[in-house]
C-alpha cells in the first residue's frame, strides 16, 4: 500500500498544453500534494518554477508550444540540478528517452498517465532523498 500522506507536504509544477488532460490530472494532484502549481506551455512553466523556488516535483508534457517540457526541465536543472523532473508524452520515442536521460530526467512516463506508478516514482524519490 503507498504512503501518499508524505505527498501532502510537497509542492509540484505541472506543465500540459493539452486543457483536457490539464484539468483531469490537476484534480487527483491537489488530491495528492499540499500545493499545485500549473503552466500550459515551457515558458510559462520555467517562469512558474522561477517564481517558486520551493517546488519539490515537476511533471511535464515533452510536446508543448513555446517551449518543450525537455527545454524546459534542462533549465530548471541549470537552476536546481537537485528537482526531480518527471516528462510525460504520449509518444513512447527512444530519441526523446535518450534526451531525457542526457539531462538528468527522473522518470520518462507515456501517457495516458498511471497515477499509481507516478505516485509510486515521487514516494520512491521522496524516500531516496531522505536516506
Amino acid at each position: 500500500m503507498l504512503d501518499v500522506g508524505i505527498l501532502k507536504n510537497k509542492k509540484v509544477l505541472y506543465v500540459e498544453d493539452d486543457e483536457s488532460i490539464m484539468e483531469a490530472f490537476k484534480s487527483v494532484l491537489q488530491k495528492l500534494f499540499g500545493e499545485v502549481f500549473t503552466a500550459y506551455n515551457g515558458e510559462d512553466g520555467l517562469e512558474i518554477f522561477k517564481k517558486n523556488p520551493n517546488v519539490d516535483f515537476v511533471i511535464t508534457d515533452i510536446k508543448m508550444p513555446k517551449m518543450d517540457g525537455l527545454e524546459m526541465a534542462k533549465t530548471i536543472h541549470e537552476i536546481d540540478p537537485a528537482i526531480p523532473c518527471i516528462l510525460t508524452t504520449a509518444h513512447a520515442e527512444y530519441d526523446y528517452y535518450l534526451k531525457a536521460d542526457a539531462i538528468g530526467v527522473y522518470r520518462y512516463i507515456t501517457k495516458p498517465l498511471d497515477i499509481k506508478k507516478l505516485v509510486e516514482a515521487l514516494i520512491q524519490y521522496d524516500k531516496i532523498k531522505e536516506n
